[in-house]
């Protein structure tokens, strides 16, 4: 069994969710080469509008370059906002991993179980390690937490066996 207890605040939250948008998507100067893309496309969209012969071409090139934009910059900075607004600043935590699942309990919010049937996805990054399950429920277990990279590996292999104990 594997407990960890620790104190979570709303920078910790903010940096999983950076931490899973980086490791998910492309190379930092690849995004900021796509998001420029994004906006000349959109640009190019309102300048080649011509509202003597309307045409389907402007509107490829403004949804193109408006869905690029969103994806990159308005989703993650209304993501960030959401983070901010609906968790406290701090909340203590106790995780704890077992041959059942993972059971969460919150400090003056309350207990959770979730079984491991209900973790889809779990990402291993340099900044901690993240838990991705059904209901979109994210947890989030920072580097900070482990005693060593040997305990975040053995945390993983753990996890893994119940993973594929489940399938």
């Amino acid at each position: 069994m594997f407990k960890y207890q620790f104190t979570s605040t709303v920078d910790d939250l903010l940096e999983a969710e950076q931490t899973g948008r980086e490791f998910r998507s492309i190379r930092t100067p690849f995004r900021w080469i796509i998001i420029v893309l994004g906006i000349v496309w959109f640009v190019m969209g309102i300048l080649a509008f011509d509202f003597s012969n309307p045409s389907w071409r402007p509107i490829f090139w403004l949804g193109l370059g408006g869905g690029i934009f969103y994806y990159f910059v308005v989703g993650p900075y209304l993501r960030r906002r959401e983070i901010k607004k609906n968790n406290a600043s701090q909340q203590d935590l106790l995780i704890e991993c077992n041959d059942e699942g993972m059971k969460i309990v919150i400090k003056d919010v309350g207990e959770f179980n979730r079984g491991w049937g209900e973790l889809i996805e779990y990402l291993v990054t340099s900044k901690g390690v993240i838990f991705y399950f059904n209901d979109d429920v994210v947890n989030w277990l920072p580097r900070r937490v482990f005693e060593g990279e040997e305990e975040r590996d053995n945390l993983i292999g753990f996890v893994r066996k119940k993973i594929d104990q489940n399938e």
